[in-house]
């Protein structure tokens, strides 16, 4: 199955330089994915240090649920922007420069960020921040279509996205933890550190590629990869699980703390386990993908969605905490099945050429939805005077929009003429 084939992307003319993958022995593709991992370990921990420290942030700034909202939104609005434009730059220039300089960049504004001293810097820094993740996750696929050969690409993938959750691990327990002893403040300079060290580390491990000459890079393909109605499908089905993911993730520390009773220290530490769970479950699913997953793009998405939508149901009802946790943890398992599938889609079926700035557009719409969500949970939670009960409603109406789409996607290859189908 192809979204687009070689015969559909125009103005293929211009010989494109050799892969990249040609150039990366095994240990060196061992390194570069090491060094990818650890940086989205890094720039998940840095963006989940808000979910946490937006509870002490909350008391010292006097904000309500609805600016809290807008602080832990922000982020995203700028990081979503960015997914186009980094995707672009990826594909014309290679992955390397735009890698350093987006850790280097977001590294900078997470130590800025315990410098704020009113919620207005606080959203500018944030709106900045955003900007310098934006252009990783883009970037660091198109360095996997560097190193790696196709058969190899799903695995390798969802290896790296997985740190999503490896981060949000660490940065939920690892914030708590030094914020409990030295205050949030301090937390955002020790990451700021270490990110600049990563930086450094990855200018070493990835490969510079030649920049592709102007007419190397298909003509109009930004506009024909948006006008494809499978690659719109999963940018939309990506918008929609997105919201249930970035809104729980957002929220659940401050709902355990309101609602369960549990302290600052302890819900980092509870707040950890799921994600490690669903590190484990999205490595499963590339292996699946890789070895199993050709014409099955479908009933990845779907499953995954229908095991979200359950999930969060009993999570609304669920009465103990245990219970809850585990529910917690399913319905993230199931967003893993539509996260890593969404992401490998591009990777498998695109012409390298194209893997950048199709991620970046499916990716665009994920963090559209990721600014949203926690703005909007936040203002349900003012309107119904602190009550979770609109927001899971909230939550599980995106979750079945998603399961919609997905049914809707067909595994099937995309004749000329059909991209505006």
């Amino acid at each position: 199955m192809t979204l687009l084939t070689d015969r559909n992307i125009p103005n293929r003319s211009v010989a494109l330089p050799q892969s990249n993958s040609t150039r990366y022995g095994r240990g060196q593709k061992i390194f570069v994915l090491i060094t990818l991992l650890f940086s989205w370990i890094l720039a998940n921990a840095d963006r989940m240090a808000m979910s946490v420290s937006i509870i002490p942030i909350s008391k010292e700034f006097e904000l309500d649920a609805r600016a809290a909202g807008m602080v832990l939104g922000s982020f995203y609005i700028s990081y979503a922007l960015m997914q186009l434009m980094a995707g672009w730059m990826a594909d014309r220039f290679g992955s390397r420069k735009v890698l350093v300089f987006c850790v280097a960049c977001w590294s900078v504004f997470t130590s800025l960020t315990g410098m704020a001293g009113s919620f207005a810097i606080l959203v500018a820094i944030r709106l900045l921040f955003g900007l310098g993740e934006g252009g990783f996750a883009p970037a660091s696929t198109v360095t996997i279509a560097e190193a790696f050969p196709k058969q190899e690409r799903a695995r390798a993938k969802s290896l790296i996205i997985g740190a999503t959750f490896i981060g949000s691990a660490i940065g939920t327990g690892a914030i708590a933890a030094l914020m409990q002893v030295h205050g949030w403040r301090f937390a955002y300079h020790v990451f700021g550190l270490v990110g600049v060290v990563v930086a450094i580390v990855l200018w070493f491990a990835v490969k510079d590629s030649s920049a592709r000459t102007r007419g190397a890079r298909p003509k109009g393909l930004f506009g024909q990869l948006l006008r494809n109605s499978l690659m719109r499908k999963t940018m939309f089905i990506f918008f929609f699980s997105n919201i249930v993911y970035v809104g729980l993730i957002s929220w659940m520390p401050t709902f355990l703390v309101k609602t369960r009773d549990i302290d600052i220290l302890h819900v980092g530490i509870a707040s950890s386990i799921p994600y490690l769970v669903a590190f484990a479950a999205l490595n499963g699913v590339g292996w699946l993908l890789d070895k199993v997953g050709e014409g099955h793009d479908r009933l990845f998405m779907a499953v995954g969605a229908a095991m979200v939508i359950i999930f969060l149901s009993l999570m609304a009802v669920a009465t103990s905490l245990p219970l809850l946790m585990t529910f917690w943890t399913l319905s993230l398992v199931g967003y893993t099945a539509i996260y890593g599938t969404v992401f490998v889609i591009p990777l498998k079926h695109l012409p390298d050429e194209a893997v950048g700035t199709a991620s970046g557009i499916i990716n665009f719409g994920g963090q559209i939805a990721a600014g949203i969500g926690p703005v909007v949970i936040g203002f349900l939670i003012n309107a119904s005077k602190g009550s979770f009960a609109p927001a899971f409603v909230f939550l599980i109406g995106s979750g079945v929009c998603a399961l919609l789409i997905s049914l809707t996607w067909k595994s099937k290859a995309v004749r000329a003429g059909e991209e505006g189908a």
